[in-house]
């Protein structure tokens, strides 16, 4: 009997240390995270600090459970972009590279997560980009009183970049409320409720037309993941416009018109609608002409987004033209492409129009043309793989949001992006296999020596 106890006893103390150690991941994960968001396309120095601590954690743990079909290619595609870098440069230090290897080691890190820690990272993600929609809203307002208020750019330092973060927090706060559903935490869910009307009504300041459409395909992906009727859908899309046209009178009144005054009492007016985004929610379903008429006045509203960005149609069609022009050069260095940074250079020099960017506004070409054919190649496979997990219809929302994006945007490059669509993805108990803990720590290791290295290099 005494030697039964011990045992249970042990097991016991095993369980709380396992469940410990998985509350420490979470939390560096989250850490990570929230640094990640303050240096936009990356700063070697900070990435590899907190590549090098991801790196310590991930050697605590043991036997994991992780999809190898998107491990492993993102883990090929790191390799490639090295050896290209080493190529171009004679080292592996020159930035890309190194700060995008960070992202094999995320996503294993969250793999060592079970389900209900998965669900509090994403709800910890989900409020940090609350927080940040409501300090870009702020943000706006003060400028609006300096006289210099323009599109907002946020942590990241640019539009499009802070659009694309605020639709994926949306969706994840859209996850959130899911997994909320059925459950006894009604103040919670109004909390999120709210946070994420402002994060729409600070999408709206970015004035990001490629983060619109990202959102809108998104929302009709999460419909149709979810096999929802039309009503919701069509309830779902009067709350987005609403919210969005409240943040649209806000860069109105703050920029165009210039009077801040006005400006402040939209930020108070935004403040009560997103305390009372539960009211609104309930209208919509009871009264069908009101989400009729909002949704009336958002399709006669993108004719105003088109006022307010004039330059949007020249935008597109430019980029379009550089995606065309860029595909010339994918049979110049198959293999290992002309190397990071380059693109610009050679466009520079060729006979085709300088497009004064360093990334051509399609991820996937974008890899093809500078880091050669097989990274392109792993990208698109992890791409793929990740389509045939089984999420729910937000993650599924977020997931097709991003990949629209990155069509015609540059949101990969952005080093908070990625981790945010890892951390608050689903983890498909189906498609895993088991990693063993020698296995886990090498991998770790070899990541945390790059890591070390690049600091190393950093500081002296």
């Amino acid at each position: 009997m005494e030697i039964n106890k011990q045992a249970a006893s042990r097991v016991d103390r095993t369980i709380v240390e396992k469940m410990r150690k998985v509350q420490f991941v979470l939390i560096i994960l989250f850490l990570s995270f929230f640094i990640l968001t303050f240096i936009g396309a990356g700063n070697l120095l900070v990435v590899s600090v907190v590549g090098l601590l991801l790196c310590l954690t991930g050697m605590l743990e043991t036997t994991t459970e992780v999809d190898l079909w998107i491990f492993i290619p993102l883990t090929l595609y790191t390799v490639l972009s090295l050896l290209s870098e080493y190529r171009t440069y004679g080292s592996i230090l020159g930035g890309l590279s190194t700060t995008q290897a960070i992202f094999p080691v995320i996503y294993l890190l969250t793999a060592c997560l079970n389900n209900a820690n998965r669900v509090l990272l994403k709800l910890l993600c989900t409020v940090w980009i609350g927080l940040i929609a409501v300090g870009g809203i702020v943000q706006f307002t003060i400028e609006a009183f300096l006289g210099t208020a323009d599109r907002l750019s946020g942590l990241l330092g640019n539009p499009n970049a802070t659009g694309i973060l605020l639709v994926l927090g949306w969706f994840a706060q859209q996850s959130c409320l899911i997994d909320l559903h059925g459950t006894q935490h009604s103040r919670l869910q109004s909390v999120l409720n709210a946070l994420g009307f402002l994060m729409l009504a600070a999408l709206a300041l970015t004035l990001s037309i490629g983060a619109f459409g990202a959102l809108a395909i998104g929302m009709i992906a999460m419909s149709i993941y979810g096999k929802e009727k039309a009503s919701t859908f069509f309830c779902r899309a009067a709350e987005v416009i609403f919210a969005i046209g409240s943040g649209i009178l806000l860069y109105i009144a703050g920029d165009y018109a210039g009077t801040p005054w006005i400006a402040l009492l939209m930020v108070f007016y935004l403040l009560a609608a997103a305390i009372l985004q539960n009211a609104l929610q309930q209208c919509l379903q009871d009264f069908r002409w009101l989400r009729v008429l909002i949704l009336l006045v958002g399709v006669c509203g993108t004719a105003g987004l088109l006022f307010l960005r004039p330059n949007a149609v020249a935008t597109f069609t430019e980029r379009l033209t550089m995606i065309q022009h860029a595909l010339r050069y994918f049979g110049r260095e198959p293999l290992l492409g002309i190397g990071p940074y380059q693109w610009r250079r050679f466009n520079l020099q060729d006979a085709d129009p300088y497009f004064n960017t360093w990334h051509i506004h399609n991820i996937f070409v974008h890899v093809g043309v500078e880091l050669g054919l097989p990274a392109m190649g792993m990208l698109i496979f992890t791409a793929i793989r990740h389509a045939c997990k089984r999420e729910n219809k937000a993650q599924r929302g977020a997931f097709f949001a991003a990949l629209i994006h990155n069509l015609m945007d540059t949101s990969f490059f952005y080093i908070s992006t990625v981790p945010l669509l890892m951390m608050t993805a689903a983890k498909d108990e189906r498609k895993t296999h088991t990693m063993h803990a020698v296995t886990v720590k090498c991998i770790f290791g070899a990541f945390g020596i790059l890591f070390a290295w690049s600091t190393m290099h950093c500081l002296w």
